[in-house]
Order: structure tokens, then C-alpha cells, then sequence
């Protein structure tokens, strides 16, 4: 026991100098890293340069264009600089960022400029490419149990006949007359989820006609919306998307299925209203398939 306790200052004194030792160096470290390496489109990665370098190296990081690295842009940055017990001095810089296109995006290698004490030459230090899974939030497939789409309810013009006669004809033909004005400018009664179809409807043949898909997600978005006013009564087109999604997250007027539908719904939405985002013709025509399948299934709710 007495060895161990003579040793063990020993050992300690070694660690300390060899940190001490790796200190002193003139040379400079350099690391980059993430937080995670998977997002979703708009999510955002905190990617973080530590570097160690003597105090007196000056340190000239890369500037950044368009506010962007590579196809990643910077949403919010900050920096820190603290002394190191053994000459050199710690410095993190910290980049918030995010991507708007799905597939594989690497963050650049970038080029740290530095210059020790004495020296005339800036010499240059590398960060290494990190690889970033950017992932969509619209379906991947169509939702399953696609029920068919019900026709617009019709109704019937009445054919009147006009009564022959000389004794009734001209009371008869102004009744009819008036009738039949009456009855032409009567609308026809509309279910909420009829209205909402036929909406959907047209909002994807003027994205045909048109080619705006922008203007497209913005209609459908907002006819869904009117939907469930109509239907939940709650004021949906007044709220933003994250207090709408608040007020139906404890209702019992939905399973929860399509509070999850319409979650994705509308995360989708704000994507391309407010964001960057440019979906394909597939997520397109998922978002049409996903608005249908919400609506009719929510028909009979109330």
C-alpha cells in the first residue's frame, strides 16, 4: 500500500508533462464535427471547428458566401476562445445549419488559415468532408385504402308543363315563370367534404394549366384548412400551422392516425409556402393523394 502511495505522484507528474509537452508544440490541431449526421429537410445540425493553436498564431477562418457552406445555410454562428493551462489557446466555433434538397450532402472541406508568431506565410489546415443524410418529410408512398372519390351530389330541374288553355294560360305561365326563377337561383345544398373534393380538384388542374407549384401547395393547404373549420369548427385558416397542430393535439375528434396524416400534411406544406423546398412531381401528387384521403375519411366524424 505504501509503493502505491509513493507511485501514484509518480503517474501523475508523468500525465502532466505530457500534456504539457503536447501543448508546447508550434504546429496547430484542428476538428470538425456534428452533432448527428441525419436530418430531416429544415431540421438543423450544429456543426462545430474546434481548433488548439499557440497563443500568439493568428487564425483566419474561411469566409462564407451567400451566407451558405456548400449546400448547407447558416442559420445562426457563434464563437468562444479560452487559455489552455500550457501556452496554447482553445477556439470553437459553432455554425447552426440546414438543408432544403433530400439526398446525400456532404459538408465541405474547408481551409484554416493560421500564421505563427514571427512568420510572413499563412499556412493553411484542413477540416474533412462530413457526410449528411438530408430526408424528406412528405410520404415516401401513397397512403393504402384509397377509397374512390364520390361525385358531387346533383339535383333535378323540373320540366313544367305548361297547361294549355285560354282561360288559365296567362295565370299559369306567370306562376311557372315565377317558379322557376325561384328555383334557379336556389343553391343546391353542399357537404363540407363535397366542397373540399371539388376544391382539391381544381387546385390540381390549375397546376397543370399553370405549373406553379408554390401557388399549388398554398391552395391545397388552405382548402384543407377550410375543411376542417367547417367541419371541427375551429378557426384553422386564422392559426399558424404550429397552432393548429397544438389545438387538435388533444381533441378527440380525430384518431390518431390523422392527426399524424395531418401533422405530416402540414409540416409539408410550410416547407414550400415558407422555405426553400422544391418537391418533386411525386411528393406532388402524394401531397393531392394524402389531402383526399384525410377528407374522406374525416367525412363522418361529426
Amino acid at each position: 500500500m505504501k509503493i502505491k502511495n509513493r507511485i501514484l505522484p509518480f503517474i501523475i507528474l508523468l500525465f502532466v508533462f505530457a500534456a504539457a509537452y503536447a501543448e508546447a508544440g508550434d504546429d496547430i490541431t484542428v476538428r470538425a464535427r456534428v452533432d448527428r449526421r441525419s436530418i430531416t429537410i429544415g431540421d438543423r445540425i450544429l456543426f462545430t471547428i474546434d481548433l488548439r493553436a499557440p497563443r500568439a498564431t493568428e487564425i483566419q477562418m474561411p469566409l462564407f458566401s451567400d451566407n451558405m457552406i456548400g449546400e448547407f445555410e447558416i442559420k445562426d454562428s457563434t464563437s468562444k476562445t479560452a487559455a489552455s493551462l500550457f501556452g496554447k489557446k482553445r477556439y470553437s466555433y459553432r455554425y447552426h445549419i440546414t438543408a432544403y434538397t433530400t439526398g446525400k450532402r456532404d459538408i465541405p472541406q474547408l481551409d484554416i488559415k493560421y500564421k505563427p508568431k514571427g512568420s510572413k506565410d499563412w499556412l493553411i489546415k484542413n477540416t474533412v468532408a462530413i457526410p449528411i443524410d438530408v430526408l424528406t418529410v412528405l410520404p415516401k408512398e401513397l397512403p393504402a385504402d384509397i377509397k374512390d372519390i364520390k361525385g358531387p351530389a346533383s339535383y333535378f330541374e323540373l320540366n313544367w308543363i305548361i297547361i294549355a288553355g285560354t282561360l288559365f294560360g296567362l295565370g299559369v305561365l306567370i306562376a311557372a315563370i315565377i317558379i322557376f326563377i325561384r328555383i334557379r337561383s336556389r343553391k343546391p345544398i353542399r357537404l363540407p367534404h363535397e366542397t373540399a373534393l371539388e376544391e382539391l380538384e381544381a387546385a390540381r388542374s390549375q397546376l397543370i394549366n399553370s405549373g406553379d407549384v408554390k401557388e399549388y401547395f398554398v391552395g391545397v393547404s388552405d382548402c384543407v384548412r377550410r375543411y376542417i373549420e367547417r367541419v371541427f369548427t375551429l378557426k384553422a385558416p386564422e392559426m399558424t400551422s404550429e397552432e393548429f397542430l397544438n389545438s387538435m393535439r388533444d381533441s378527440a375528434a380525430l384518431v390518431l392516425w390523422h392527426k399524424d396524416l395531418l401533422k405530416g400534411f402540414m409540416n409539408a406544406c410550410d416547407l414550400v409556402k415558407f422555405a426553400k423546398y422544391k418537391p418533386t412531381g411525386q411528393e406532388t401528387e402524394n401531397l393531392h393523394v394524402t389531402a383526399v384521403k384525410f377528407v374522406t375519411e374525416t367525412k363522418e366524424t361529426k
